[in-house]
């Protein structure tokens, strides 16, 4: 038997919940620079100024390789470089929604144009090959920004690749070296 909670239900949980909270939320350094618009050049953090960002969220490659949607469950990525250098930011790519994946925190980004590289540490996950643990090991991977109108042609992100190499890997490979497949259920956005 289903549940079926009337739109008003919905909306009055949700303003309950909202409105009850006595807890003040505090914006995030990363989140107050996206904020604050204009990421290049944005004094917000003095010296540590924001000077790329790198955003996926979608429903993987499901249908460039020919399956349902949303048979890989998801590919989501935030990556933000600094002036200093110094790049953070998260990556977890579900396969199969069985339970295999990665999850990366991220320590090199690499932005070519409206494209970016991305590497960084498996810090937990499971290989959809082997069903081994691949914690620890490197993860590689590239993403596309072709625009936001339907009528440019859809953003496009790589596999995610992974193994034993060494840490820095983003900087040493172009993104024409990357199978890349196209995006049709999500949005990249690479500044």
């Amino acid at each position: 038997m289903r549940w079926q909670i009337p739109i008003v239900g919905v909306f009055l949980l949700a303003f309950t919940y909202l409105g009850c909270s006595n807890t003040p939320v505090e914006p995030t350094q990363e989140s107050a620079a996206m904020e604050a618009g204009d990421l290049p050049g944005n004094p917000l953090f003095g010296s540590q100024a924001v000077v790329h960002f790198v955003s996926v969220g979608g429903a993987d490659l499901c249908e460039a390789t020919g399956r349902p949607t949303g048979c890989d469950a998801n590919f989501s990525l935030v990556a933000l470089q600094r002036a200093d250098g110094s790049v953070t930011g998260q990556w977890q790519d579900t396969f199969d929604g069985g339970g295999l994946g990665i999850h990366v925190a991220i320590d090199c980004l690499r932005v070519v144009g409206n494209g970016a590289v991305i590497s960084g540490v498996i810090t937990h996950g499971v290989s959809e090959v082997t069903g081994g643990d691949v914690s620890g090991q490197q993860a590689l991977t590239a993403v596309v920004d072709n625009g936001t109108s339907a009528n440019d042609p859809p953003d496009q992100i790589g596999y995610s690749i992974f193994g034993p190499w060494n840490p820095g890997l983003c900087n040493r490979h172009d993104l024409g070296e990357f199978l890349l497949e196209d995006l049709t259920h999500g949005q990249v956005i690479v500044r």
